[in-house]
């Protein structure tokens, strides 16, 4: 007995250990590594007003141009796919919008509309007049509010995955949720790489399709030292500037034409928003593809097929 009390003992101090040195910032990646391992060719870095954005331009200078905004907790990487399947003749401009990735703003974060505002400046840095924007999850939100407030600019809408209201609970599993409770209870300043394969396989339709890189990327460019606090300041900001109205006025206000890339299993954002998008777009002309095996991230998910579907649409739309 004695000794089985000795061994639970030190169980309990080693786990105590390991959490104490999580808290402390020793598991996480440095910026100088995740910027050496990520950020490579053609990657660039911009000074643009208060931020320093990790951009990548590619394609033809004089092709039609289109921006592609990522998700929330994700980054430029996850366009990697569908830039691939454009950039022989469109020119692809995609960034790490603060807080993710490997993009710093010296400024307070503002939520949404500071994205949006963040936006307008690479506009006017890149010269851009007309352009489509490709967005997906809180990046075709953002889209969606540009959109609404340039519609001299913006050519089309590709959206994937779009909120335009507070999100409902996400449906994880009890696993998920004990390791979310153990991060934001116990080890609020790191996250293993086991969570990032955890969550995102369930927010895959098919789990099996997730490849070892994505979760290598996803896991670097989401534990560098002070990020999650970032993360924090961004979704209490964005909760009085966007999700306490939501999104569903500036949609009404978009003329630009629409694609919804919609996966059937997505466990955030359920099937039937999509038929519900498609009303509150009341000026723009709408398409719809439904993935029926597909989650949350279509552009990570099924790369191929989704980007032959964008590049169909957009080849027919953007003149």
């Amino acid at each position: 007995m004695k000794r089985l009390i000795k061994l639970v003992g030190l169980l309990i101090i080693a786990i105590a250990a390991v959490l104490g040195s999580m808290r402390m910032g020793l598991w996480n990646p440095s910026y100088e590594n995740v910027r050496a391992t990520q950020a490579t060719a053609p990657s660039t870095f911009e000074k643009i007003g208060t931020a320093t954005l990790h951009m990548r331009d590619e394609g033809p200078r004089d092709g039609p141009a289109v921006i592609m905004l990522h998700s929330s907790m994700t980054n430029l990487r996850e366009w990697d796919g569908w830039a691939d399947a454009l950039k022989d003749k469109y020119r692809v401009i995609r960034f790490d919008w603060p807080p993710y990735g490997l993009s710093t703003d010296t400024a307070p974060s503002t939520g949404m509309p500071g994205v949006v505002a963040l936006l307008e400046k690479v506009v006017a840095a890149k010269g851009l007049e007309r352009f489509a924007i490709v967005g997906t999850s809180s990046g075709a939100t953002i889209s969606t509010l540009y959109a609404a407030r340039h519609p001299e600019q913006v050519t089309a809408l590709a959206l994937s995955a779009l909120p335009l209201e507070a999100p409902p609970t996400t449906d994880f599993s009890r696993l998920m949720w004990a390791m979310i409770w153990t991060h934001e209870t116990l080890v609020p300043n790191y996250y293993p790489r086991a969570y990032y394969r955890q969550s995102l396989s369930e927010l895959y339709g098919r789990p099996e399709r997730l490849t070892d890189e994505t979760v290598d990327w996803y896991y670097q460019t989401n534990t560098i030292p002070g990020g999650f606090a970032r993360v924090k300041e961004y979704w209490e900001a964005n909760k009085k500037a966007v999700w306490a109205k939501g999104a569903a006025g500036d949609a009404a206000q978009v003329t630009a034409p629409i694609l919804l890339q919609w996966g059937d299993r997505d466990p955030v954002l359920p099937k039937d928003l999509a038929t519900k998008a498609v009303s509150q777009f009341e000026r723009a002309k709408v398409d719809v593809i439904h993935y029926p095996d597909v989650g949350h991230y279509p552009m990570l998910e099924l790369p191929r097929d989704t980007a032959r579907d964008l590049r169909t649409w957009l080849d027919r739309t953007v003149k």
